[in-house]
């Protein structure tokens, strides 16, 4: 059962970032809300919304270039983080890059 749960996981984080680039194709790009999207979408491997390390690593205070992060959230990073640049689009994308760089470390 432990090997169904990440797949489970996958599946549904994928049904989000859809149903999530859907709306956003619709439009409704100004009511984007990215802190949900990167709990939704992120959230699962960089705990406490990108301040903490979990299964990928910690972003707040990142040291890696905006090019990097883009790179990284559009094609992946095999074998554990999954690419996004089929489902978000570009205005999404930057929205979580902004997102990440303006991350605090919780005290």
């Amino acid at each position: 059962m432990t090997i169904m749960r990440p797949a489970l996981m996958v599946c549904g984080v994928m049904a989000a970032l859809a149903c999530a680039a859907a709306r956003a194709e619709d439009g409704q790009q100004a009511s984007l809300n990215v802190q949900q999207l990167f709990a939704t979408s992120c959230g699962w491997c960089h705990q406490s919304g990108g301040r903490s390390e979990g299964r990928g690593p910690k972003l707040a205070g990142t040291d890696k270039s905006d090019e990097y992060i883009v790179n990284q959230i559009k094609k992946g990073k095999p074998p554990g983080m999954p690419s996004f640049g089929g489902s978000f689009n570009d205005a999404q994308i930057n929205a979580i890059l902004a997102y990440i760089r303006n991350l605090k470390d919780e005290p």
